[in-house]
């Protein structure tokens, strides 16, 4: 499983959108209900990559493309973890 899938298999289940709407050019404003959902987005994150996201880092993000860039730039081990969390438990 690539970074790509699992940055679209968490905003997939969270927004409640088919993947193929996620485009890499859609906002995540655009795909959210309101910003509790966005909220709801973030801890996400967290949860799948066991890791507290520093908002410093997360503060230009608006995009489906921006997190996939997002979440290129962290470790290895880190995906690795993510892509166990995704696969074995429920979001």
């Amino acid at each position: 499983m690539e970074i790509r899938d699992i940055v679209v298999g968490v905003i997939s289940e969270t927004l409640h959108k088919t993947p193929p709407e996620l485009t890499d050019d859609r906002k995540l404003v655009d795909l959210a209900e309101d910003s509790i959902a966005l909220f709801e987005l973030l801890i996400r994150f967290e949860q799948a990559l066991g890791d507290r996201i520093r908002y410093e880092d997360i503060a230009h993000i608006e995009t489906v493309g921006d997190v996939i860039a997002y979440a290129s730039t962290l470790p290895a081990d880190l995906l690795k973890s993510a892509l166990n969390r995704t696969q074995n438990t429920p979001l």
